[in-house]
């Protein structure tokens, strides 16, 4: 399928679906889980165009009516299930509608597909709610899932899934992907960096590149340095760092934290550290606090990180406050 070409890591799983289907042997349910950032959500549009597709070859054919209402965002048999914001969580009213829509006849008499992730980002009570739709399935429904984290969803929602890994490319891999791929031109260095903080992913990479996240990280890393070296407040940077998406703030603090551990532990190498550029002030923090203390404020970050994708409107200033406090706690240097 066309994913698979644009995306060759995907390649494996692709073709693997594609069996399962000209087999008969696909289930009701797919769960495709990996990291986020490898191409989860596309390979499962084109499945669902797929599935939707009155005329299937080897992929959807784009010429059918059902192919032109789904590129056109009006396919009346696809549910898509996603959150309303990014890094939010998928509402128990949304995966009710999943509820209704599986219950009810196909208006163009082929399939129906519902397409849902990241599953993780469903709480309890809705996870819940999506159980009934698994464990009593339609006939023509196929229930599509993603997740980022699978170790967030609830046992029985995976025991009911036919669960694909996705795997990313090998950095090298990733790494020229991007710089062929980014609209924007990248040194070297740059393109190392993002795709370093996207964890490898390059999908995730591109996003951030088009959203300018690799030009506030180089900023960031330069106020991180200002600040070790005394030459700026810790509130000026509450100003400087406002409109910055917090879930990215929260990340690269989590980056550093990960990387005063490892330097701790006495892993120095460049290729174990998520956060070059900072990597003398995680060591200038390894060698003043205590393990212990690193490892409480990652624990401290971590319900943060959780904290701000589970309320409603999350005071980012407050975290932020927190954040560059805790950080010159532990590079020994007071925050008054």
């Amino acid at each position: 399928m066309k994913v698979a070409q644009a995306l060759p890591w995907t390649q494996p799983v692709s073709d693997r679906i594609v069996q399962q289907y000209a087999k008969q042997r696909l289930g009701h349910a797919l769960l495709l889980v990996g990291q986020e950032g490898v191409g989860k959500r596309l390979l499962l549009r084109e499945l669902s165009q797929f599935l939707l597709c009155t005329n299937q070859q080897h992929g959807p054919c784009g010429a059918c009516g059902s192919c032109h209402l789904f590129n056109a965002g009006s396919h009346p048999d696809l549910l898509m299930v996603e959150p309303e914001e990014k890094g939010k969580q998928i509402k128990i009213e949304q995966v009710r509608k999943v509820t209704e829509f599986v219950n009810t006849t196909a208006q163009r008499g082929h399939s129906k597909v519902v397409l849902l992730g990241p599953a993780e980002a469903m709480n309890v009570n809705a996870s819940n709610a999506l159980l009934k739709s698994l464990e009593e399935p339609s006939g023509k429904v196929t229930l599509l899932l993603y997740s980022h984290q699978p170790s967030g969803l609830l046992a029985t929602i995976k025991s009911r899934c036919q669960q694909f890994p996705v795997y990313g490319p090998e950095f090298s891999q990733a790494l020229a992907w991007l710089q062929q791929n980014s609209e924007t031109q990248l040194t070297d260095q740059v393109a190392n960096s993002i795709l370093r903080l996207a964890s490898g992913a390059p999908l995730k990479a591109l996003d951030m590149i088009e959203q300018d996240v690799h030009v506030q990280y180089m900023q960031f890393c330069q106020n991180m340095i200002d600040l070790q070296n005394r030459q700026v407040q810790w509130n000026e940077l509450l100003a400087k760092w406002k409109n910055w998406d917090m879930q990215n703030i929260l990340q690269w603090f989590y980056g550093l934290l990960l990387d005063a551990q490892k330097q701790k532990a006495g892993l120095v190498g460049d290729q174990t550290l998520a956060m070059i550029e900072l990597a003398a002030q995680s060591q200038q923090v390894a060698q003043r606090a205590q393990y212990g203390q690193i490892e409480q404020a990652l624990q401290k970050l971590t319900e943060s990180q959780l904290a701000y994708r589970g309320q409603a409107n999350p005071n980012a200033t407050m975290m932020t406050e927190s954040l560059l406090i805790d950080w010159l706690a532990l590079l020994g240097q007071s925050a008054h």
